[in-house]
């Protein structure tokens, strides 16, 4: 059964360098940076398990009106699995919030496969034109919006875009 552990500063490094394995630095934080956004309530960084074994990890965002998924991964030797569709359907479940993600556009095979997978899962492909700012003083990096159940009207766009841009990236708006 699947369950999200909450990643404790015991296991902390150990599952960051799995985080590290997983995206690009571009699309990550520095260690120290992800460790201090413990001290917000929103972030929830936890290891996916199954059975008490770790599949997985993912950092997701708890607001008021939505769900902000900002990392999900399953670990490399076990993908496609199911471990990324019931980790998502148990959020569904726990948080009963709209969800809202990012992603590459589908340009590579495996970033077209990515977008199919969320597709799958009910998240439909947003037409805002978005980039994820850097988390290093570079450059942003264009991505496109998912989100469940339903596309985001104005408003909510612009919603997830200022709080996101606050709390997530410490961006003032």
């Amino acid at each position: 059964m699947i369950n999200l552990k909450p990643v404790t500063e015991e296991n902390f490094s150990e599952v960051y360098k799995r985080l590290i394995d997983a995206f690009p630095y571009e699309e990550r934080r520095d260690e120290t940076d992800e460790e201090k956004c413990f001290l917000k309530s929103q972030f929830n960084f936890c290891e996916i398990t199954d059975g008490g074994e770790s599949v997985g990890l993912i950092v997701f965002w708890v607001f008021n009106k939505f769900l902000f998924v900002e990392h999900i991964a399953i670990n490399k030797e076990i993908r496609s699995k199911g471990y990324g569709s019931k980790t998502f359907e148990l959020l569904k479940s726990q948080y009963k919030l709209p969800i809202i993600l990012e992603a590459e556009a589908p340009e590579t095979e495996m970033q077209k496969k990515r977008i199919r997978f969320y597709e799958n899962l009910g998240f439909k492909v947003n037409s805002y034109s978005y980039t994820q700012p850097s988390y290093h003083n570079g450059e942003s990096v264009p991505l496109q919006i998912l989100s469940f159940p339903e596309l985001l009207s104005g408003s909510e766009f612009e919603e997830f875009f200022k709080t996101t841009r606050e709390i997530v990236y410490g961006i003032e708006n």
